[in-house]
């Protein structure tokens, strides 16, 4: 078996480089990871072997990351098979999801409008997305306290990235109702559910009572109705 490179021949074709660090939404419990590029072993020219993930390529570069650090390597340091394996590979990055609320006081309707903006960034090519907003409110006629319940529901299906607005009117007389909160179920056509989230975490239970239509159900599921 060929040895792994040495350090000292990774820095000599392999250029550092910098990268941006984002904060990442909160997982659900019990949501699984994201398919992503796995590691690999990669072969140089002069068999070398050497284990990382792929992270980007370009016509006559590749970036790989190698313990928690990216490098970038021109494709002629790769063999043959890895070059060839490139041409096809498509390269897989998790979905990541992220959602903006935001508040607009209209005063000649005596309404506050609010605005979930969910936004999509990874997904694959050719497929599509259910997603479920869920808008949770409490009616102003509740003197006594009352009770917290859904408002309203939406269900959309998206299939390319993007950010995508829904909003909600919350009307202030009498017989209104106060905005409480949000909560969403992201699922793929499989009816396999991708994320849930919300603006509280108490209010995920709204998703496990709401009524749909149009949510995708698992093969099998269904059928009887």
């Amino acid at each position: 078996m060929s040895a792994m490179f040495p350090a000292r021949l990774l820095l000599r074709f392999l250029l550092p480089v910098l990268l941006l660090g984002f904060t990442a939404l909160p997982v659900v419990a019990g949501e699984e990871e994201p398919e992503s590029e796995q590691p690999r072993v990669w072969t140089s020219v002069d068999g070398r072997k050497l284990t990382g993930t792929l992270e980007e390529k370009g016509e006559d570069w590749v970036k790989l990351r190698i313990k928690d650090k990216v490098y970038k390597l021109k494709l002629e340091k790769l063999s043959q098979v890895d070059r060839d394996y490139l041409k096809t590979h498509k390269i897989r990055k998790p979905l990541v999801i992220r959602t903006e609320l935001k508040s607009y006081k209209d005063n000649d309707l005596k309404r506050t409008l609010m605005t979930l903006d969910v936004e999509f960034t990874n997904m694959e090519e050719n497929s599509e997305l259910y997603l479920l907003v869920v808008w949770i409110s409490k009616k102003k006629s509740d003197q006594r306290g009352g009770s917290v319940s859904i408002k309203e529901k939406l269900e959309c299906f998206y299939h390319r990235d993007g950010v995508y607005s829904h909003e909600a009117g919350f009307y202030d007389n009498q017989n209104g109702d106060d905005y409480r909160g949000w909560a969403i179920r992201v699922m793929d056509m499989k009816g396999k559910i991708i994320a849930e989230r919300a603006s509280a975490s108490s209010y995920l239970r709204y998703l496990k009572t709401v009524v749909t239509r149009r949510a995708p159900m698992p093969s099998g599921e269904g059928e009887d109705r």
